[in-house]
């Protein structure tokens, strides 16, 4: 999946939360744990709906959590 511009998008705006004042330090490590998810998900050649879907999952309760607190 390399070179995809919304993969590289996603990649971005998670950078840009985890720079953000006043976050804890809980929620920078989900951040962190969700960017993490993303670059192996863009390793992987030819990913299966699983594993998009648990990767998506992952980015969206590290989301929902940041804000949510």
């Amino acid at each position: 999946m390399k070179h995809n511009k919304d993969l590289q998008f996603c990649s971005d705006q998670l950078r840009l939360l985890q720079k953000r004042d006043g976050l804890e330090p809980e929620q920078r490590r989900s951040l962190e744990k969700a960017q993490d998810e993303l670059k192996r998900l863009w390793r992987i050649p030819n990913p299966t709906r699983q594993e998009v879907y648990r990767v998506v999952r992952t980015i969206t309760e590290a989301i929902s959590e940041t804000f949510l607190r």
